[in-house]
C-alpha cells in the first residue's frame, strides 16, 4: 500500500510541485491584497442601506457590475482553495462576497459582519493600511 503511494506521488511529482508554487504566489499575493481591499470598503457600508441598492446607470457600469462580480468569484473560489491551502481563506472568501452581486447579499453580510471575531479581524486588516475601522 506505502509503495503504491510512493508511485503515484513520484509520478505526479511534477504537478505536486506547481501547486507548491502556485499555492505560495496566492498566498503572498493574498496578503498583499486583502488589506488593501479591506481598506476601499466604506467605513459605514454596513450602516446605510442604500449603499446596497445595485443602480446601473449606463452600460459601461453595467461592464463595471459584471467585472467586479467575476473578480469577487474568483475571490471567494480562492478563499475556499485557501480554506486548505496556505493563505488568508475566511478573510478572501469574505471579500469575494462583498464584491459580487446576488440576492441576498445584504443579509448575508449583516450576518457575517454581526459575528465579532469576524468583525475584528476585518477591522484588525483595514488597520494595517491607515483606514479607519468599520461601522455596524
Amino acid at each position: 500500500m506505502l509503495n503504491t503511494v510512493i508511485d503515484f506521488s513520484l509520478g505526479y511529482q511534477q504537478y505536486f510541485i506547481w501547486i507548491g508554487v502556485v499555492s505560495a504566489g496566492v498566498f503572498i499575493i493574498s496578503l498583499l491584497l486583502t488589506p488593501f481591499l479591506l481598506g476601499l470598503i466604506p467605513v459605514d457600508y454596513f450602516v446605510d442601506p442604500s449603499r446596497h441598492k445595485l443602480r446601473i446607470e449606463h452600460p459601461l457600469h453595467l461592464i463595471f457590475v459584471v467585472f467586479r462580480t467575476v473578480f469577487g468569484f474568483i475571490l471567494f473560489v480562492a478563499g475556499v482553495v485557501m480554506l486548505i491551502t496556505p493563505g488568508q481563506g475566511v478573510i478572501s472568501i469574505l471579500l469575494g462576497l462583498f464584491l459580487m452581486e446576488f440576492p441576498g447579499k445584504q443579509k448575508l453580510e449583516m450576518k457575517l459582519i454581526n459575528h465579532d471575531p469576524t468583525f475584528k479581524a476585518l477591522n484588525w486588516l483595514r488597520g494595517k493600511v491607515s483606514k479607519e475601522a468599520l461601522k455596524r
